[in-house]
Formats: structure tokens, C-alpha cells, sequence
């Protein structure tokens, strides 16, 4: 019982320590997984900011860009107006013909310049006396005779800078068309007085087009509004956004009195979590020109690969989360089979102890009433009690056959029982090869007779003295010839051989011509209770060779089966060489010796 317990606490032991590793792993991809979300959070926020900063430097190197485009086009419009007042103040002076020349002059400015859509020159009562205008653009000022009504006919003649330059903005006739930004310059009389106005109108497409060419496949907008908030160019015409840029730079109108006009100044409005509501306004003064280009960049184009990011980190992070998901189930699973486990074994130590048990009372009570049975049978038989007739006699020597059959079964049951608990203990001795190979021979030889079978014996000459178990060699050789008789058909030949193998290692070793078996039935012929051939005139339990292989085992060899399906099989038992004992020095020929050896020689060394 105390053995039990050990056994049992022992399992509980080994368990018990493997949960806590469990909840290791458990802890471990917990605090994995929550340092790994952090990482991501961390590297999200990170990216977060710098595509902010990202966007800025785009903006800025896009209003650079964009500021210098614009500039480059109405100074060449400006200076298209400039040419054409001095055209017309020294026509005046030499008494040219006015008319045709500017006419002439406009048509020649208007072919040259891309950016112009159209030109005309009023006088100083508003009267249309030259106009221009290209292909598509017919229909502007159509059928108009007088600009007397129109801000810059007005601011010109009302200004007291006679340089002045007025830019504004005029509505189109052109269905779907976003109007023009006009420029205009006043033309002097030769008295100095307002003698009328150059008026260009400007191809606003011009400007939105280098734009659509470096911005492509993003919503990025621009604007160009005058120095007083008046919105001359907008790609814009969502009311909300157009509210929102007017209150960008009326916000940042200081900015742009400070006279620090190659700056850039960038706003943003709108940010929220993930920048979809964000916008980026860069505004920047155009030099000479009052006007202030305002660019829109929306937070689509900006986090665009910031959403990608994400969502390549959430991928991941959801694959991980997966992974440890399974690692945590897996853990958990295991935990739960260890437990499983523990009590199935502590189950099976408990059925273990109580089978030993249960054949150690019962080899007892089983071996005294069949022993009783034998030997009273065989004094029946004998006619120690009277005479018995023919038949009473051979029902007699049945019950005995029966008696001693039942016994070797529970003799090989209860050593088997004992070996697979390692409680089987060898008494080593001096034992004869050959005698022990006779004496297993003449047991088996009335069996051999019945079957008609044949057994030779084949020994090595002078064969030495081997340091084992008598009885356990003995029954190893009895179970392989009983085997080798039962599976061998009439006429067949038995031979047992000792002797040597190549590293003097002593091989034991039966072969029959019986019925065999194939390759791959030999681990099963090794299994306790195994049976290949299932046919009940064969009889047996099948514990025959799994006993001489743990006997052999026991004695530090082995035990090979080579066997050929209807030629026979060959059983051979090998004991290592250290247990051959020198008949003349008394000792054993290599160092390797085995304990038990070492003790027997020992214990007889003055035979």
C-alpha cells in the first residue's frame, strides 16, 4: 500500500508541477499580446503625426510650386497691359490710327499668350472701342457697347493711383463656365487725365490645368483670392468648405500684413481620430500681385497610406491575436488531458495494485485445489484406491492433462504479472548449456513423439559454463520447443543450437520448419495475449514469447524472431558475453561485467 501511494503521489507531483507552466504560457502570450497591441497603438499614433508633418511639406513644396506658376501667368498678363497702354498713349502722341493698331496688337497678344482669353480697350466713357477675343470665347461682351458699369471701369477712374492694377473676377454667358479673373490697367490721356481702361480677361483653365497635372488622383484644391478676401479663382463649390477656407485666412490675416510675403503659413481645421474630417490650408502671398493662393489638402490624400499602415498593423495584430488565441486554447487543453491524465494513471496504479494483489492472493487459493486435483488424479490413475476401469482412467488422465495445463497457464500469468511489475529477481548460478539444452529436450520429447516431430540438438564443442538463472533459461527453451512442436506439421524437424556469435556473445537459438509468419505479424506474436495464428486447436494464452523476451531481457540480452510464412521461423535468444564463465580461470573474459555476475562470482569464488 505504501508503494501505491508513493506511485500516486508521484503522478500528482508531476502534474501539479507542469499547470503552473501552463499558466506560464497562458500569462506569457497574454502580456505578449497586450505589449504588442501597445506597439502598434504607439506606432499608430507615431505615423499618425508624421504624416501630418508629411502633409505639410507636400503642401508647402506645392505652394512653392503652384505660387510661382500663378505669379509667372499674371505677370505676363500684367505686362501684356502694360505694353498695351504705352501702345496707346504714343499712338496718341504721333496721331496713329488708334483703332486698327490696338486692334492689330490685341489679336497678336491673344494668339502669343495662353493664359489670355480676351482683350479690350474702353474709353474714358466706358465706350468698347477694341476687342479681341480667341476661339470659344465669342460670345464674351457680346453685343455689350459699354463697360461705364463695371468695378474695374470704375475703380479706375475713381482711383487716384493712375498705376494702379485692378484684379477682379467676371461671371461668364458660357453655360458651366467658372467666369474670368479680369486685370486691368488705366490708359492717361495726354494730359494726364483718365483717358479709359486695358482690360485682359484671364484663362482660368490655364491655371487649373498645370494644377490637375501635378496633384493627380488626389482631392487636393486650390484658390486664389485677392488681398481683401474676394475669391477670384475656386475649385471649391461646396458651400461648407468654401466657409471654412474664408475662415482660414480671415483667421491668418495678420500673417500677411507683416510684409513677409515668400512665407507659407499652414492651418489646418477639422482634425479628428483618423483624419477623415481633417483639412490642411496652405496659404501664400503671390509677390507683386495682392492676390493669396490658398491650397486645400484633404486628410483622405494625407492618410492614405497612413489608413493602409493600419490596416496592415490590425491584419497582423489580428493574425497574432489568433495565434495566441490557439497557443492559450492549446494550453488550456493540455492542462486539461494532464489532468485527465493523473487520475487515468492514478487509476491505472490503483487497477495495477489491486490486479498484483488480486493474483497474489489468488496463486494461492488457485494453485492449492489444482495441485490437489493433480496428484489425487494421478493416484487415482495409479490404482491407489482401487482399481478403475478403461474408461474412468482415460477421463482420469484428462482431468490430469487439464489440472497441469490450468496450472502452467496461471504459472505463466503470474510470472508475466511479476516481470511487467519488475519483481522478477534472478538467482544467478553456474549453469551447463548443454545439459540445461537435454533436459528441456527430454521434457518436450513425449509431446514431440505425439505430434511426430523431430527435434535435434546442435551444440558448440566444449561449451563453458554461463553465469544465469537455470529456471528462467530452462523456461525460456521449454516455451520455444513447445511453440516450435505445436506449429510444426508431421514430419517437420526441430533444431536447437548453441554456440557463439561474431563478438562471443552466446546465442540460444530454436528453428522449426512450421507453419511461420509473416514480417509484420511478429510484434503482435511479441504483445502479451497476442495470438497470430487465432485457430483454437493451437490453444496457449500468448504470453509464451512475450515471457522468454523478458527473460532474456532480464539477463542483459535479447531475443530476435526471423520468420517466413509457411518454411518455419527461427527464435534466437542472445546473452551478452560477460556471462560466460573461463572454466579455467574461473572468470569472465571481458571487464563489462554485469552487477549480478560480479556478485555470483563473487559469492563462489572458492569452488
Amino acid at each position: 500500500m505504501a508503494e501505491k501511494e508513493q506511485k500516486i503521489n508521484a503522478l500528482k507531483k508531476y502534474s501539479d508541477s507542469k499547470l503552473p507552466l501552463v499558466r506560464i504560457i497562458i500569462v506569457f502570450s497574454i502580456i505578449i499580446t497586450v505589449l504588442n497591441t501597445a506597439i502598434v497603438v504607439k506606432r499608430g499614433s507615431s505615423s499618425y503625426n508624421g504624416a501630418i508633418e508629411q502633409g505639410k511639406e507636400d503642401a508647402m513644396r506645392l505652394s512653392h510650386t503652384l505660387s510661382d506658376h500663378v505669379n509667372l501667368t499674371f505677370l505676363a498678363v500684367d505686362l501684356a497691359l502694360r505694353h498695351a497702354v504705352e501702345k496707346q498713349y504714343f499712338n496718341a502722341l504721333f496721331g496713329n490710327n488708334l483703332i486698327e493698331d490696338m486692334q492689330n496688337n490685341f489679336l497678336i497678344r491673344v494668339n502669343e499668350t495662353p493664359q489670355i482669353s480676351a482683350m479690350l480697350m474702353a474709353d474714358d466713357r466706358g465706350v468698347i472701342n477694341a476687342i479681341y477675343r480667341k476661339q470659344g470665347y465669342k460670345t464674351w461682351m457680346d453685343g455689350k457697347e459699354y463697360v461705364d458699369d463695371k468695378p474695374y471701369f470704375l475703380a479706375h477712374k475713381n482711383a487716384d493711383d493712375s498705376d494702379m492694377l485692378y484684379v477682379g473676377w467676371q461671371s461668364s454667358w458660357i453655360k458651366n463656365d467658372k467666369g474670368f479673373v479680369v486685370m486691368s490697367r488705366r490708359v492717361n490721356k495726354l494730359n494726364g487725365k483718365f483717358g479709359g481702361i486695358v482690360m485682359i480677361a484671364v484663362d482660368i483653365n490655364y491655371i487649373m490645368n498645370f494644377f490637375n497635372l501635378i496633384e493627380v488622383d488626389k482631392k487636393t484644391k486650390f484658390s486664389l483670392l485677392r488681398d481683401d478676401g474676394g475669391i477670384l479663382i475656386s475649385m471649391e463649390d461646396d458651400v461648407r468648405e468654401v466657409s471654412r477656407l474664408e475662415k482660414a485666412v480671415n483667421d491668418n490675416r495678420f500673417f500677411f500684413k507683416t510684409g513677409e510675403k515668400e512665407q507659407i503659413r499652414t492651418v489646418m481645421s477639422g482634425q479628428n481620430g483618423n483624419g477623415e474630417d481633417l483639412r490642411l490650408y496652405s496659404l501664400v502671398p503671390v509677390p507683386h500681385l495682392h492676390m493669396l493662393l490658398a491650397i486645400v489638402n484633404y486628410g483622405e490624400d494625407i492618410f492614405k497610406s497612413w489608413h493602409k499602415q493600419r490596416v496592415n498593423d490590425m491584419v497582423f495584430l489580428g493574425i497574432f491575436m489568433l495565434f495566441v488565441l490557439v497557443v492559450s486554447l492549446f494550453a488550456v487543453a493540455v492542462a486539461k488531458q494532464m489532468q485527465r491524465v493523473q487520475r487515468s494513471e492514478a487509476s491505472a496504479v490503483l487497477a495495477s495494485q489491486a490486479k498484483s494483489d488480486f493474483l497474489a492472493n489468488m496463486s494461492h487459493e488457485l494453485r492449492t485445489p489444482l495441485n490437489a486435483i493433480i496428484g489425487f488424479s494421478e493416484m487415482i490413475e495409479a490404482g491407489y484406491f482401487g482399481k478403475v476401469n478403461p474408461k474412468q482412467k482415460e477421463r482420469i488422465h484428462d482431468i490430469n492433462f487439464c489440472g497441469n495445463h490450468l496450472l502452467e497457464l496461471i504459472n505463466d500469468i503470474l510470472e508475466f504479472s511479476k516481470g511487467d511489475a519488475g519483481k522478477i529477481e534472478l538467482r544467478i548460478e553456474k549453469i551447463s548449456m548443454p545439459k540445461i539444452i537435454a533436459d528441456s529436450i527430454r521434457i518436450v520429447s513425449e509431446k514431440a513423439k505425439r505430434n511426430k516431430v523431430a527435434v535435434i540438438s546442435n551444440i558448440t564443442e566444449e561449451m563453458p559454463l554461463i553465469a544465469a538463472d537455470g529456471r528462467k533459461i530452462k523456461q525460456v527453451l521449454i516455451n520455444l520447443l513447445s511453440n516450435a512442436i505445436k506449429f510444426t506439421k508431421e514430419g517437420g524437424t526441430i533444431e536447437v543450437m548453441a554456440g557463439f556469435d561474431e563478438e562471443r556473445n552466446v546465442v540460444l537459438s530454436v528453428t522449426d520448419t512450421g507453419i511461420g509468419m509473416a514480417e509484420e505479424d511478429i510484434p503482435k506474436a511479441l504483445s502479451a495475449f497476442g495470438q497470430v495464428h487465432q485457430d483454437p486447436t493451437y490453444g496457449g494464452t500468448g504470453l509464451g514469447l512475450p515471457l522468454c523476451k523478458m527473460f532474456a531481457e532480464l539477463h542483459g540480452g535479447e531475443m530476435r524472431i526471423q520468420s517466413i510464412k509457411n518454411v518455419g521461423t527461427k527464435v534466437s535468444i542472445i546473452l551478452p558475453a560477460d556471462r560466460v564463465i573461463n572454466p579455467k580461470k574461473n572468470n569472465i573474459h571481458t571487464i563489462h561485467v554485469n552487477e549480478d555476475v560480479k556478485k555470483f562470482l563473487k559469492d563462489n569464488s572458492k569452488d
